[in-house]
């Protein structure tokens, strides 16, 4: 009894970063391996111009880079069949064309954020000066339902400031790391 005890309360030793050290970090950069049977792997299915990144491809890329820190710059090394140096560039200007675009969206969406954030600030800001002006002179009830409406507005602002355009500025960050990260090609025979 008391060994199963022991069993499930020992702490557990595992360290992200010593995984990642060990797994992706090599002279002072971190490598994401892709391995691809054929070239088509790489884009959207049904994408004939093979101009975007499969969501397959993408979410593996995006999910390792997530772990490693920003301060790797980082290396997407393609393990596929030979192809040109023309393929090769093209498929470097591809990744940059996606990431690029995620980061755009980003940046959109943090000003979109912003913009909220001064309509809330604003819109709190005339609520709660409207309860205090009308304080005693109207009904009770209206009072109190412009006091809780402007902390309320306030309160999404500081929400949407603090957390919301925390997290899409990490997000950028995470896309800019992949859209500057270098993409190097091994050959498979």
């Amino acid at each position: 009894m008391k060994s199963r005890f022991i069993f499930r309360n020992r702490k557990i030793r595992f360290r992200e970063a010593d995984y990642v050290e060990k797994h992706y970090i090599r002279d002072g950069k971190a490598i994401i391996p892709i391995r691809l049977n054929s070239i088509s792997e790489l884009y959207m299915k049904h994408d004939f111009k093979d101009l975007d990144l499969s969501d397959e491809v993408s979410a593996y890329i995006e999910e390792i880079a997530y772990i490693i820190p920003l301060k790797y710059p980082i290396v997407l090394e393609l393990h596929c069949p030979e192809i040109s140096e023309d393929e090769q560039q093209r498929i470097r200007k591809v990744i940059k064309n996606n990431y690029g675009m995620d980061i755009d969206d980003k940046d959109y969406d943090v000003r979109v954020t912003n913009q909220k954030c001064i309509f809330l600030f604003i819109l709190g800001t005339i609520l709660l000066l409207a309860a205090f002006a009308i304080e005693g002179k109207l009904s009770e009830f209206i009072e109190e339902f412009l006091y809780i409406a402007g902390w309320v507005a306030i309160w999404e602002m500081c929400e949407n400031l603090l957390f919301d355009n925390v997290k899409k500025r990490t997000e950028r960050l995470n896309k800019l790391q992949l859209y500057d990260s270098e993409v190097t090609f091994i050959f498979d025979r």
